[in-house]
């Protein structure tokens, strides 16, 4: 497998600049290969790049966003997953942008299923609803 160059670093809210380990390698070891940082609110850490957003990006070419951050639990942040979409879309790859939904989809399943107990189902369209997931919600109900 190979990742398409060059990258935007993804950094989210990292809490410091440990967090963000994955990218600080990339940009000391690669630098030519990184066009920018895409840092969020409340984001501790700073590679030294230019702060930017997916469209930024792409019009600095860039072609891969790379999640350069160890979240905790090890799973995207809830806000994440809108702008890891919206950054898929931007940079021409959509399949991958609805690979991340159905990830946050799937996670949701299996995050209903450890609660144990209950109906499953009545869980599911419970928590569709509180999302207004309309898509959800009826494949739910079919």
């Amino acid at each position: 497998m190979q990742i398409e160059r060059p990258y935007l670093l993804f950094l989210g809210d990292a809490r410091d600049q440990l967090a963000a380990k994955t990218a600080d390698g990339i940009r000391q070891w690669r630098p030519d290969w990184c066009v920018g940082q895409w840092r969020l609110a409340g984001c501790k850490a700073d590679l030294g790049l230019k702060d930017m957003d997916a469209r930024a990006a792409r019009d600095k070419g860039a072609k891969t966003v790379v999640i350069g951050v160890a979240n905790r639990g090890g799973v995207l942040g809830p806000s994440w997953i809108p702008l890891l979409v919206e950054a898929e879309v931007a940079l021409g790859r959509p399949r991958e942008a609805l690979a991340i939904v159905e990830r946050g989809r799937a996670r949701a399943m299996l995050d209903l299923l450890a609660l144990g107990g209950g109906d499953v189902l009545a869980q599911a369209a419970e928590r569709a609803q509180a999302q207004h997931d309309a898509q959800a919600l009826q494949r739910i109900e079919a």
